[in-house]
């Protein structure tokens, strides 16, 4: 029995609340579930994929959310791509910030895609395209320069998607942003300057920032385009963010740190 095995077969460590709502495909379980304050969703009933507060479902409760959408001080939001949906946690902040937001968001499975507009408050508009397809499949055939923004957060129930971190797949995005877009990944791990992955980010990208989140993950800022401006003047904007979002960014901000080796 693998360490998997024992979170998800003990009710000890199954996240508590109401069950809303399950489905199924070839992938596993989807599970909706309310508590006082919070509806969450998970693929497990162990680790939380998605978490909306249910007064507010706009407002980012997940830090490494809070972070990710920290990059739209970066550049301006005109065209975004979204890898991953979850419960629609990046895209209704998003959208609530500017309701004229062009979104593409891409999500593997079916299955995640209904739940979430059934149950998550995903905004539905002209502008926002929702594609059932493998992100790798997408990204091989996406136009060059299409987007300001690539938010990408491809995990499954307990661990991100190797996919993320390969070299073709960021070499894909980097290709597909605009010249002074930026790339956003949600990724496990502090930065380790020996990687390869560490590598591939250092040479497809001239500017590359990351921001340690209170869970630990780190969201990691990539762009395209060299990036001057001071490190002080970045954690301002970026916590002032915030404030579109009805959110304190204020502890996140000065968490902000280029990367490795990378120089301003």
């Amino acid at each position: 029995m693998s360490d998997n095995d024992v979170y998800t077969s003990s009710m000890l460590f199954r996240i508590r609340g109401d069950i809303v709502a399950t489905a199924e495909d070839a992938h596993g379980e989807v599970t909706v579930i309310d508590n006082k304050v919070y509806r969450l969703l998970s693929f497990d009933r162990v680790f939380e994929q998605s978490k909306m507060q249910k007064s507010n479902p706009m407002i980012p409760v997940h830090k490494y959310i809070c972070a990710m959408l920290m990059a739209t001080a970066l550049t301006p939001a005109n065209r975004i791509l979204v890898l991953g949906l979850g419960g629609g946690c990046l895209i209704r902040p998003l959208f609530a910030g500017n309701p004229q937001i062009v979104i593409d968001a891409v999500e593997l499975r079916q299955v995640v895609l209904d739940v979430a507009l059934a149950h998550f408050h995903l905004p539905v508009t002209p502008d926002i395209h929702y594609r059932v397809e493998d992100a790798a499949d997408f990204m091989a055939q996406a136009d060059p320069a299409r987007y300001s923004l690539i938010f990408s957060d491809l995990y499954s129930a307990s661990a991100i998607v190797p996919l993320q971190s390969s070299r073709e797949f960021l070499r894909q995005c980097a290709q597909t942003l605009q010249p002074n877009g930026w790339l956003v990944l949600n990724h496990p791990q502090a930065p380790d300057e020996d990687s390869a992955f560490s590598d591939a980010l250092t040479t497809l990208f001239r500017t590359v920032l990351y921001c340690t989140t209170p869970s630990g993950n780190v969201v990691i800022y990539a762009s395209v385009g060299h990036c001057s401006t001071p490190l002080t003047q970045l954690r301002t904007m970026m916590k002032a963010s915030g404030e579109g979002y009805q959110s304190d960014f204020s502890l996140l901000a000065p968490k902000i740190y280029r990367w490795p080796g990378q120089q301003a």
